[in-house]
């Protein structure tokens, strides 16, 4: 006999035949987890970030297999008001590409709170339960810092990573800025899908907002209320407010 799949999270165990209440049962195949967990692994030399990771990416396979078993993705119960995951159900899964103003998170951050962006939370709360299709994170290199570490570890977080030298003018001074790239990285694949989120303060990008919205795409931003141009907000259709819940804890 089949034993039937069960569902567990905080507060509450969710069992039962999945195809109950109209749901149709999802194939076994489709059922399928890439996440495997060894309960005898030590994880006392784990060091707090990759337990974070760790932590998401079950997270992650959890409402993976609550959207395959037509299930609320957060509570893990049957939705009564039709399927998540079924054809036509009234979750939309839309189409998102994040685009990350690295210098200006880094600053915004380190002002405000004293303290650095954890890139991977920030990510998980702007596109939540959406299907993310593209993350770029814009890096100016600044000479005599090393970047390597920083930059894997954006990549290790699903970032695709776009760089850029400090360029010294005639005059001797230094400038270095990515807001036309990122704005045209964003226009070139607006009509391609549902929303495109900046993860920016700044309001320069306010200016790219109606050419977004004319190819029929949402236009967000993502950054700390402290650091939020006023311009940008009154520019966008949905505005996502970072915290310290999105900040890496001092050690």
């Amino acid at each position: 006999m089949t034993e039937t799949p069960t569902i567990r999270d905080d507060n509450n165990v969710t069992s039962g035949n999945p195809g109950e209440e109209g749901n149709p049962s999802p194939s076994a195949s489709h059922l399928e987890s890439s996440l495997v967990l060894d309960t005898t692994e030590d994880i006392t030399n784990y060091d707090r970030e990759d337990l974070e990771d760790r932590y998401l990416d079950i997270k992650d396979e959890v409402w993976r297999l609550r959207r395959q078993l037509n299930l609320d993705p957060t509570t893990g119960r049957i939705p009564s008001n039709g399927g998540y995951a079924s054809p036509g159900g009234f979750l939309k899964r839309q189409r998102v590409a994040v685009f990350v103003d690295v210098q200006n998170m880094y600053h915004s951050a380190k002002k405000t709170y004293g303290r650095n962006l954890s890139y991977s939370h920030m990510l998980r709360a702007c596109v939540n339960n959406r299907r993310l299709v593209r993350s770029m994170a814009y890096v100016i290199d600044r000479e005599g810092i090393d970047q390597v570490s920083f930059t894997d570890h954006l990549r290790y977080c699903g970032f695709e990573v776009q760089r850029r030298e400090v360029i010294e003018r005639m005059d001797g001074s230094r400038k270095a800025e990515w807001e036309i790239g990122m704005s045209m990285d964003m226009l070139r694949i607006a009509d391609k899908v549902d929303s495109i989120i900046v993860v920016s303060g700044n309001g320069v990008f306010a200016d790219v907002a109606p050419l977004i919205r004319a190819k029929g795409t949402k236009f967000e931003c993502c950054a700390f209320r402290e650091s939020m141009s006023d311009v940008l907000i009154k520019a966008v259709d949905q505005y996502h407010r970072l915290t310290e819940d999105h900040l890496y804890q001092n050690d």
